[in-house]
């Protein structure tokens, strides 16, 4: 059957149409398979046990089975450059945070991706804090104490981190550039042997995270002088945080999120970034949040996106402060 001039016309004009809605059908259609949620680091830490809760939530809403792919290595850039170069389908997402977008691809002179523009921002999930920490024998029992022997006694206090270019030693940069102080890095191959140092005698300062250090602090075998959240944590609201003492601008997040590559649509990032934030309401949750030393932390995808290109800035110079060199 051959089709008149017309009539070849008409279907013509009807293809954009037809296409188009063939991919509304297809993205409405989502998650018709497994999704998969990348971890760029091992299994059994606090990113592996964010990102399973995550994949709980996703599941449990859409659906659909969310399998956790652990990919380490290189500081979170192997799983994360995984992620940048798949297919933006919603297929693929992973488990976010500062340390795998905005400080590894400032530690590797190849990273293979951009940690913000080359990724699509679907939702926050939670969020840390950190405490500045002392040795007990020290005579300091505040943060203003702490920046007064530091001035007393410049780069004798050694402070330890997880490694170079790590959080924990960007809140320590960061601290020396609020209050004039020099202090001395000492990175290690984790936060562990940085805090049983600590607790030796062998430094005598850290910048760790809640959950790894609250332990020690409770034992009595560090002492606390205050949160780096720009607020009291809810887990710990006794503690004064580093900023009501005197400490300006002094906050740098420590969140897990969900991302995934550039150009996932607009549909399908929305309804992933509802799961997450109706998720985050359930109490089991924020309990299981809370054993992992985070509280919730729901955003848009938009709040998200500026969140990222704000801390890019301050990464960026922090890390252009410390001197590290990427690898």
């Amino acid at each position: 059957m051959r089709l008149g001039r017309r009539s070849f016309a008409a279907s013509a004009l009807a293809l954009p149409g037809l296409l188009k809605a063939s991919r509304a059908g297809a993205q409405s259609a989502w998650p018709n398979r497994p999704i998969r949620l990348v971890v760029p680091y091992p299994p059994g830490g606090a990113s592996d046990i964010s990102g399973r809760l995550q994949a709980e939530v996703l599941q449990k809403a859409l659906g659909s089975p969310v399998v956790v792919d652990n990919r380490s290595g290189a500081g979170g850039t192997v799983g994360t450059a995984h992620v940048a170069q798949s297919a933006p389908d919603g297929y693929t997402v992973m488990m976010a945070s500062p340390s795998s977008h905005l400080g590894a691809p400032l530690l590797f002179r190849t990273p293979g991706y951009e940690g913000v523009d080359d990724f699509t921002h679907i939702a926050t999930f939670s969020i840390g804090t950190a405490i500045v920490c002392v040795h007990p024998g020290l005579p300091i029992r505040s943060i203003q104490e702490l920046i007064a022997y530091a001035k007393a006694n410049p780069g004798r206090l050694n402070y330890g981190s997880a490694g170079a270019g790590g959080a924990n030693h960007m809140l320590g940069v960061l601290f020396m550039l609020r209050t004039g102080t020099e202090l001395t890095h000492v990175p290690y191959r984790g936060a562990a042997p940085a805090l049983a140092d600590l607790i030796a005698g062998n430094i005598q300062v850290v910048f760790d995270s809640f959950s790894g250090v609250i332990g020690a602090v409770r034992a009595g075998q560090v002492r606390a002088l205050g949160i780096t959240n720009p607020t009291r944590w809810p887990l710990a609201p006794e503690m004064p945080t580093v900023q009501e003492q005197g400490v300006a601008d002094y906050d740098l997040p420590s969140f897990s999120a969900v991302m995934g590559p550039a150009g996932i649509p607009a549909e399908i990032v929305q309804r992933m970034n509802t799961a997450i934030n109706e998720g985050l309401k359930d109490p089991v949750l924020v309990q299981r949040l809370a054993a992992n030393g985070t509280i919730a932390f729901p955003s848009s995808p938009q709040e998200f996106q500026i969140l990222m290109r704000s801390q890019r800035d301050k990464w960026r110079e922090l890390v252009r402060i410390s001197g590290v060199q990427p690898e």
